[in-house]
């Protein structure tokens, strides 16, 4: 197995220095350029340019609706002697806001159709999609034994989360599926797990692997925040690992912090990651089997800490906790 190691000095630079790097050229007619993102956690996501042979556009994630993102975007295409009006497609690897937000300012400047994988598309009940996610939340912080001074906090960021409306797709691919990029032969690859209709691309002739939050260098992704589904998140975002793990030659482009080469050895870490909790919940169950999903995930290791999860953060350990309990009782693999 190849080890993991990053092949953009800039892009590894700024995620260790919490900074935003300039954008820079990846392959013949490829691009990365970082778009920022609020909030403080994560500087910036990464959108993917891809000229074709036709010389127009395509975009991958464009990341969060803001102005400077706007700008970032436009001025990358100036100095390819484009505009925003020479995008043909834009595709989303999901509808998260800091990989789709600016889908909707995109598509009405060029025309382009935004395309989602045919899951991702059809999503409902998400924290992220439906503005009844608060109410839902409500009942399940009681469900999870949450202390009630803490109960606000969470539903609160559900609350928040739910006002984005995530566009619309206008088409809709399926795993397997070529996209419509005259000179590149970019397919369709399903990843659920972070949310139930992730999608990576891979593009076998550059030996690229666009992996939005399935797979990222310097963190391991959060699961379960889409929509709900009837299958495990968990045993779902293993299953797409092994499929990336298939392309150990080819270069990641993520969404978030820096290219790197290695993605076999990196899929497997992140998959011990989320067993090793699996087996955490295992430990806190055996000695008290009566435990709710609060006390669970207080007895858990957490990178920030427990005492530190607060927002967000604790509402993704929360469902993460939850996750891993509902994964247990599942399945009968030995973890």
């Amino acid at each position: 197995m190849h080890p993991m190691h990053p092949t953009s000095s800039a892009q590894f630079e700024a995620s260790r220095s919490g900074t935003v790097p300039a954008p820079e050229q990846v392959r013949d007619d490829v691009w990365a350029v970082a778009q920022r993102m609020p909030g403080g956690h994560l500087p910036y996501s990464l959108l993917y340019l891809l000229r074709d042979s036709d010389r127009a556009f395509h975009v991958i994630d464009p990341g969060w609706d803001s102005d400077a993102n706007w700008d970032a975007l436009t001025a990358v295409l100036t100095s390819l002697d484009a505009s925003p009006a020479d995008v043909r497609s834009i595709t989303a690897t999901h509808l998260h806001p800091d990989h789709i937000g600016l889908a909707d300012r995109l598509r009405r400047a060029s025309g382009a159709p935004l395309q989602l994988h045919e899951t991702e598309a059809a999503a409902i009940g998400s924290p992220f999609v439906t503005p009844q996610a608060a109410e839902a939340v409500e009942r399940l912080v009681e469900t999870w034994g949450v202390p009630i001074e803490r109960r606000r906090e969470i539903v609160r960021v559900a609350d928040q989360a739910s006002r984005f409306v995530a566009p619309r797709a206008d088409r809709t691919l399926v795993d397997g599926e070529r996209l419509d990029i005259p000179g590149f032969d970019l397919r369709a690859l399903l990843t659920p797990g972070h949310t139930s209709g992730h999608l990576c691309l891979r593009e076998g002739a550059r030996r690229l692997l666009f992996t939005g939050d399935h797979l990222l260098p310097m963190m391991h992704a959060g699961l379960g925040l889409g929509a709900p589904t009837a299958s495990n998140p968990l045993a779902d975002y293993l299953w797409g690992l092994q499929r990336v793990s298939a392309f150990s030659d080819h270069e990641v482009l993520p969404g978030h912090g820096y290219r790197f080469r290695g993605v076999t050895v990196r899929a497997a870490a992140s998959a011990e990651h989320h067993l090793r909790r699996s087996r955490e919940v295992v430990a806190v169950l055996a000695d008290a089997p009566d435990s709710s999903n609060w006390e669970i995930a207080a007895r858990l290791t957490w990178t920030a800490g427990w005492h530190n999860l607060t927002n967000f953060f604790l509402y993704s350990a929360l469902a993460q906790t939850a996750m891993h309990r509902n994964y247990l009782e599942r399945t009968a693999e030995r973890l």
